[in-house]
């Protein structure tokens, strides 16, 4: 008999991949508690597309069930690996992003790791990558030194590998490196030369060798290392909880183990027919196994069994596996996934970008909604109650569309609600007020809001307070000249025309409104617990439940901000430059901006049961302007200030430091909006009562750019053109002026 190479106590599930070895059978007597081993091996994609572009959508943190193919534009993805719950993604492009359970940070990709990565690892709780310089960085749980990169694998590294609690790297010379827990991260001599790759479970190593033998080591249960095995003709192996498959290199798969327990008596763990040749890679789950075929096709097999679509029938290039879930990486790029996402943190819902065909997104506590341009909805998550089914009335001509706990909204163009899901408390029942001229909606737990044209709110449902149910009305605050709504878990929030916020219902913190919101607010937002509130100057205030930090608003979200979302226990906010601000609970990575993020969007969405941001990728970032003389004024600026004394050709920073300086006095706040010289891009505001826009411009003058005075024009100088621009015509007496134009 041939021994395990190394036991596997408790755990999750984890997989690695890509091989074909010599069949191995494991004594009853030795059988193992498997653990997830931290490994998932994916090929690169061959047909895979770009990078999501201008009016992509993408997003970060939890999803209940993989977005629909529908809607999505390929990541190009090139590997993806599964640790114990999250998912790390490496793209073609060499960027990482992450899916699943953030409990130690293992989905906090770093700047580092965000381009030039060439593989990727993931742990029980931390992530590894490998640069294209051979530099290993690591982040997440650390509690054994796992994420402490030593000195030795800073470069020439050519393979790495994430165990439970540690970590192993080759180097260029064959040798390998481990570190993390000392009981497992310790390398035998037979490991210190000719190794090309190398796999890890909880409790050990398998190091595969250029004359392809295989070198195996670990711990016993005593914690005390084992005697090192040589092994010959293993190419891949792979852990769930209870088994354990190898691959050899004639293409079969041996299990050995059991997948769980039918009627109190042990089920067996072996390989179907189809999977005894043929088969290119493996991959374990909690309780189950997968085998990718050389015709592209894929066989599962275990308990409680997940059947394979038909998708997953042909064209696929690697699988991965975790809990009780799948996933299949298509020649195209795309990827498919299935099985049971319950208990598996999400980490099969692979971020993915959703196509510029979508306008709008809302997010629920299990599910999700997208409004394309065409009017039509898409849902996926939880099917519970039928909530990825769109009833057919909610198919078409949909302008919003809002996401509760467990229930939709979709709002018609004739102004009709439409709602479907649970409705144990009315919150689906849409009262005959909400069935014609609304013109916004909001959903929460167990209550529904909709914003009519005359500026009042209607609500259904109930609110939970405390211990109680209370029917949801309105007061008489909220009745009239309202300009918009937000529902939170258990808490209304409206934002009057006077540019004041009223909140009400079960969430006492939430619902008592801050003195500095009681004016001059242009924006709301409600979470699970907590209020966001944006002010015209750009600020974001914020109240309510702060256990996550979620009301604590960050330095960088205190100006310049232009639009704000709130998620359960996090919130976001979107800059004037396109960059965001997000703050508050990390568990599900829903804190982390994907690198695609960091500049250039427009919009921004989550939601009072939304464990999710997504992000909307507008215009490229605009590089910056040219400066020849260097005095950080560019040449555009420069030119069109010649009559105060500037010129392009020549660096002067005392004159720019002083132009700088009183355009900050004179309320223009940031260099860079003196460099545009142009207002930005104004956000017009809609009379609820008639529905007409309303945009107001205020033209000032300056010839100190220290004080700014009303520049008043006569009727006769005002005119609009047939383009649809609004044409100034005056005359300058002053032999220098600044102008300035505010628009509301």
């Amino acid at each position: 008999m041939i021994r395990t190479p190394f036991s596997l106590r408790r755990g999750l599930t984890r997989q690695a991949g890509k091989a074909v070895p010599a069949r191995r059978t494991f004594p009853p007597r030795k059988l193992p508690h498997f653990a997830i081993c931290a490994f998932a091996w994916l090929a690169a994609a061959t047909a895979g597309t770009a990078a999501p572009g201008t009016g992509d959508w993408v997003y970060a943190g939890y999803q209940h069930a993989q977005v629909p193919t529908s809607i999505t534009t390929s990541a190009g993805v090139a590997q993806i690996k599964s640790g114990g719950t999250h998912v790390l993604i490496l793209k073609q492009d060499g960027s990482i992003t992450a899916s699943g359970s953030n409990y130690s940070g293992q989905c906090d990709v770093p700047a580092e790791a965000r381009t030039g990565i060439v593989a990727i690892a993931a742990g029980l709780g931390h992530s590894v990558a490998l640069k294209h310089n051979g530099k290993v960085i690591a982040w997440g749980s650390n509690a054994d030194g796992q994420s402490t990169v030593p000195a030795a694998a800073e470069s020439g590294v050519i393979a790495i590998a994430a165990g439970y609690y540690h970590t192993v790297a080759v180097k260029q010379d064959g040798s390998v490196i481990a570190w993390g827990k000392s009981t497992v991260a310790w390398v035998p001599a037979a490991a210190q030369t000719g190794v090309v790759r190398v796999i890890a479970g909880e409790g050990g190593t398998i190091a595969f060798k250029q004359n392809g033998s295989t070198v195996s080591w670990s711990y016993n249960n005593m914690g005390y290392p084992t005697p090192v095995e040589s092994m010959s003709g293993i190419v891949a192996a792979s852990w769930g909880i209870l088994h354990q498959a190898i691959l050899g290199q004639d293409g079969s798969v041996t299990v050995s183990g059991t997948y769980g327990y039918g009627s109190g008596q042990l089920i067996m763990a072996n390989a179907p027919p189809e999977a005894q040749s043929g088969v290119t890679a493996i991959a374990s789950g909690g309780q189950h196994t997968m085998a990718l075929k050389q015709d592209g096709s894929v066989i599962t097999w275990g308990f409680p069994g997940a059947s394979v679509p038909a998708a997953a029938q042909s064209g696929v290039i690697a699988i991965a596996a975790v809990g009780n879930s799948c996933a299949a990486l298509k020649q195209d790029g795309s990827i498919l996934t299935w099985g049971s996402s319950q208990g598996d943190y999400g980490a099969f819902t692979v971020p993915v970008p959703l196509q510029s065909s979508v306008t709008s997104i809302a997010a629920g506590w299990t599910h999700s909604l997208a409004l394309k341009q065409d009017g039509s909805v898409t849902a996926w998550g939880n099917t519970y109650l039928g909530l990825n089914a769109v009833p057919p009335e909610a198919q078409g001509n949909v302008t919003a569309i809002a996401a509760g706990e467990y229930h939709s909204l979709v709002l018609k163009q004739g102004g009709a609600v439409v709602a479907w899901g649970k409705n144990v408390q009315g919150q689906t029942t849409v009262p005959v007020e909400a069935q014609s001229a609304v013109t916004a909606i909001a959903a929460g737990h167990y209550h529904s809001l909709a914003l009519k044209q005359d500026g009042s709110v209607v609500a259904w449902g109930k609110a939970s307070n405390g211990s109680e149910n209370v029917l949801v009305t309105v007061p008489a605050s909220a009745q009239s000249n309202v300009a918009a709504i937000a529902a939170g878990g258990t808490h209304c929030v409206v934002l009057k025309q006077d540019g004041s916020v009223v909140a009400w219902y079960a969430n006492a913190l939430a619902e008592t409104v801050p003195a500095e919101a009681q004016s001059g607010v242009i924006a709301i937002a409600a979470g699970g617990g907590h209020t966001l509130a944006l002010k015209q100057n750009g600020s974001v205030i914020a109240w309510g439940h702060n256990g996550y930090g979620q009301t604590a608003v960050p330095v960088a979200a205190q100006s310049g901000v232009i639009a704000i979302a709130a998620g359960t226990r996090h919130s976001a906010a979107l800059k004037q430059d396109g960059s965001v601000v997000v703050w508050g609970d990390n568990a599900e990575g829903q804190t982390v901006v994907p690198g695609e993020a960091l500049a250039g969007v427009d919009k921004i969405s989550a939601g009072a049961y939304a464990r999710a941001s997504f992000y909307h990728l507008g215009l490229p970032p605009i590089p910056p302007p040219p400066d020849q003389d260097g005095d950080g004024l560019s040449d555009a600026a420069e030119t069109q200030l010649a009559a105060l004394g500037f010129d392009p050709l020549v660096s002067q920073p005392t004159l720019v430091n002083a132009l700088f300086t009183g355009a900050n006095s004179a309320g223009l706040y940031t260099a860079s909006q003196v460099q545009a010289l142009h207002p930005g891009k104004p956000l017009i505001s809609r009379n609820p009562a008639t529905g007409k826009l309303k945009l107001t411009l205020d033209w000032r003058k300056s010839t100190n750019l220290t004080t700014f005075a009303d520049f008043p024009a006569a009727p006769g100088e005002v005119s609009v053109n047939g383009f649809g621009d609004i044409e100034f015509e005056f005359s300058r007496p002053d032999p220098a002026a600044f102008f300035r134009l505010d628009v509301d």
